[in-house]
């Protein structure tokens, strides 16, 4: 093979490797660009699941409830992928709540929420994001989640989780957030009869999926500076 060709061949592939390199940085910067817009919107997602064993084959009623506490409209809750290893039944997403199944539950009004029936297996579970806003005026808005009984509204479920002089009250609840910043979910640490969370776990956020678009995105280019390298 003369020099000539050599230096064509080695120059084909340069363009090659380059033209390659392009196309992941483009993709890379794109999904990092795509990810960070989102970051904006709610907080990423928890797993939320509890065990209903000690209730199984009983009717049930899930109710989330979001009320205003700060007098204004400004907060919004997500429930999604709800499921049991007993029977979902009917939905009632009216009081200003939108969508189906991932159901999204605003203030607007004072009060949204979402109520879901269901025959108690030995779980339920569902994803969970939230808003947090908070303008420091009144007191910040309140997720609540209860276990009722269909047929009279009242709680299946006696809970330590009780605020009743709080001015955005509840009692009986498996769950609170109140929607401010740093917002923790909490859990009752005793329930008459026994239904325990059986796991909080964080989804990855889009801090995490910007960290590994910046990552996939720098190994490119230490890629492409070792096949350029190669080429010379």
């Amino acid at each position: 093979m003369t020099r000539h060709a050599v230096l064509s061949n080695e120059s084909t592939f340069a363009r090659l490797a380059a033209r390659r390199s392009s196309s992941w940085q483009k993709r890379c910067a794109a999904f990092v660009i795509t990810v960070a817009a989102c970051a904006a919107g709610p907080a990423a997602a928890t797993l939320v699941s509890f065990d209903t064993s000690s209730l199984a084959g009983s009717a049930a009623r899930l109710d989330f409830s979001l009320l205003d506490g700060d007098f204004t409209e400004n907060n919004s809750v997500t429930v999604a992928s709800l499921s049991t290893d007993g029977t979902l039944g009917g939905v009632d997403c009216t009081l200003s709540c939108s969508g189906g199944p991932s159901y999204a539950i605003t203030d607007t009004g004072g009060l949204g929420q979402l109520l879901q029936d269901l025959i108690l297996g030995s779980y339920f579970s569902f994803d969970l994001s939230f808003t947090t806003n908070y303008p420091g005026n009144g007191a910040p808005d309140r997720l609540s989640l209860l276990l009722l009984d269909p047929l009279t509204n009242f709680t299946l479920v006696d809970t330590d989780l009780d605020f009743l002089n709080d001015p955005v009250p509840t009692q009986d609840a498996l769950l609170v957030v109140d929607l401010a910043p740093g917002a923790q979910i909490q859990l009752p640490t005793a329930t008459d009869p026994d239904v325990p969370s059986a796991g909080i776990i964080p989804e990855p956020g889009a801090g995490g999926l910007v960290a590994l678009g910046l990552a996939l995105l720098s190994g490119q280019r230490i890629r492409s500076r070792r096949q350029s390298a190669q080429a010379r």
